[in-house]
């Protein structure tokens, strides 16, 4: 895609600030501490039970997910704010948020205290941690209009958080070994020492941070506000409801969408039966093909290098394609040694389906790669659309929806898998062949089928380096005053084509943003 940075943005990143960025993934080892521990703090030392720990956990999440796009509301808007003006409207979002998300995580640790007091700050948690994540996932459509840069930024935040969750296992590893694991004060401390160094990497990411000036583009309170004087409480969460379902409208994000859920959903089944199928349909333990995490950890970061280097070459859609054909291949793999696996040695069955799942981190890791650089370019077909850049809106919807699929999928799975009779804590021979044929079609055909889908849809995606130059091109002449009277019948049709509707009723000519608008 374009490899000139627009005006709005500047010059192309310096190698300090794109490792500057870095630090913002790795501050989410403290969101990975979470993730990794707080339901065993719960459960073991705290005693709590575990159905009200998965509903509690469960409420959080959801509620969390449903707030994002808040986030991404008030992020996107910040520059209507004298702070955000002085400060940056991301870099603004950011230091708002990472006070309250230190204050609420360290209070998620807290022992011997009653379960309302748990469930209450777990809302509030995962209320305020998406005004972190939300900006950074923004960031790289944020920072730059140059796609070399981009795929890099992407590159760094995948490495950052890959790097974040490894060092995190082995420190934890190493400090219950010293600490031991039996009572609430190892995991405390434990929890205490990311908070404050999560903490210090995120508010220095933060400081570091380039972003879009303020201007006509960026200044996205206009477009609220129409013929109003002011937006009321109750306008904003109309408007905020709007901006979260106008966004359909837009063609090449429908295509997107649809890509996007695709992968997540195949790859949230294959993380959640995982084990499930180690266990009842290869009749081996997760033991057995675990020691390969080191190795797969160091082959992964490889892998987003390589795909970095891939995307810039190929583009988003050809590297996507690359990556799901390359795991079609290996998951049609696994599913012949799901069938075959008993006419073999039980060593040689782990060798195999350890050799086919690591290198299933280099087909996932050029999914991701693809899907997520393909992500940042969204917004500027918005921006033509809205006349606005809008980041955040599209990381914060982004993020709801991974919500949605997790919960969506936790629930299908465990609704099927009791349907066919799934036995609870039965033994690894003792499920019913209609069970373990389940695990194995669900488990390979899921991957298969979707990561084709998604193969499919990415020929809807006309967005490559020539529309994207004239993307670009066409809304940095509109935001130096150009007249849309004056575009190219190319361009017209580029528009059109990305957008999905006339050109006459893009820049803002449109209710996208403001239901109310009628131009």
């Amino acid at each position: 895609m374009s490899n000139s940075a627009s005006p709005a943005v500047g010059r192309k990143l310096s190698w300090v600030t794109k490792l500057t960025y870095a630090l913002l993934p790795l501050s989410f080892t403290m969101t990975t501490m979470v993730m990794t521990w707080q339901m065993i703090y719960y459960t073991q030392p705290l005693a709590i039970s575990i159905g009200i720990v998965t509903t509690m956990l469960a409420v959080g999440k959801a509620i969390g997910g449903f707030i994002t796009p808040v986030w991404g509301y008030i992020s996107d808007r910040m520059y209507s704010t004298a702070f955000g003006r002085k400060v940056g409207r991301r870099k603004g979002t950011l230091l708002i948020a990472a006070p309250l998300n230190l204050i609420f995580y360290v209070l998620l640790w807290v022992p011997n205290m009653p379960v309302w007091f748990y469930l209450l700050i777990n809302i509030i948690y995962y209320g305020v941690y998406p005004g972190i994540n939300t900006v950074v996932y923004s960031l790289p459509s944020e920072m730059t209009d140059d796609s070399k840069d981009r795929a890099q930024l992407v590159a760094v935040q995948q490495i950052g958080g890959g790097v974040g969750g490894f060092a995190l296992s082995m420190f934890n590893a190493y400090l219950f070994k010293i600490w031991g694991a039996d009572s609430w004060e190892p995991y405390f401390k434990i929890a205490m020492i990311y908070a404050v160094l999560g903490t210090v990497l995120l508010v220095i990411g933060a400081l570091c941070i380039k972003e879009r000036p303020y201007d006509e583009t960026t200044d996205i309170s206009s477009a609220d506000k129409g013929a109003a004087e002011k937006v009321g409480f109750f306008g904003r969460l109309v408007s905020v409801f709007w901006n979260f379902l106008s966004v359909l409208r837009i063609k090449t994000f429908r295509n997107y969408l649809g890509i996007f859920l695709s992968q997540m959903t195949f790859r949230t089944v294959r993380g959640q039966i995982n084990a499930y199928f180690i266990m009842f349909v290869l009749l081996l333990t997760p033991a057995e093909v675990s020691l390969s995490t080191g190795f797969s950890f160091l082959f992964g970061m490889v892998c987003v290098v390589i795909w970095a280097t891939l995307i810039t070459k190929l583009g988003g859609m050809r590297a996507y394609r690359l990556g799901s054909w390359f795991t079609i291949v290996l998951f049609v793999g696994i599913f012949i040694l799901g069938l075959t696996h008993g006419s073999m040695p039980k060593a040689t069955v782990t060798l195999v389906f350890t050799i086919l799942i690591t290198l299933f981190t280099l087909g996932n890791s050029g999914i991701v790669n693809a899907q997520t650089y393909v992500q940042s370019f969204v917004p500027d077909v918005d921006e033509l659309v809205t006349g606005k850049r809008r980041e955040g809106q599209y990381a914060g919807i982004q993020s709801t929806l991974e919500v949605i699929v997790n919960t969506v999928v936790t629930i299908l799975v465990g609704v099927i898998l009791q349907a066919v009779g799934f036995q609870s804590g039965a033994d690894v021979t003792t499920q019913s062949p209609l069970v373990v044929n389940v695990l194995l079609y669900m488990y390979c055909g899921t991957v298969v089928v979707l990561a084709f889908v998604g193969i499919l849809l990415t020929y809807r995606m006309h967005l490559n380096e020539k529309t994207h130059d004239i993307l670009v091109a066409e809304s940095a002449r509109l935001r130096n005053g150009g007249s849309m009277d004056d575009v190219t019948e190319e361009t017209r049709k580029v528009v059109e084509d990305l957008a999905g509707m006339p050109y006459e009723k893009c820049w803002g000519h449109n209710n996208v943003i403001n239901v109310s608008n009628k131009a």
